[in-house]
């Protein structure tokens, strides 16, 4: 379970929404999925806050025992 950790504008608990895939690049509609090998993709561990709605990104994998309790 990660742990709560306060968002930087209102120090409201943020909310752990999961960790979410983003794709760098184009979208290479010919080529389908075979060109979808050659993008680039980072994996992010997400916090929203409530409150003001500030969203905090991680890098899924780095530095995850600062933040598990």
């Amino acid at each position: 379970m990660p742990k709560l950790l306060d968002c930087l504008r209102c120090r409201t608990p943020l909310q752990y929404m999961g960790t979410k895939k983003f794709h760098e690049g184009t979208r290479w509609s010919v080529f389908g999925d075979l060109a979808e090998l050659f993008e680039n993709r980072e994996h992010f561990d997400v916090y929203m806050c409530p409150r003001c709605g500030k969203v905090e990104l991680f890098v899924d994998g780095v530095g995850e025992e600062l933040r598990a309790e």
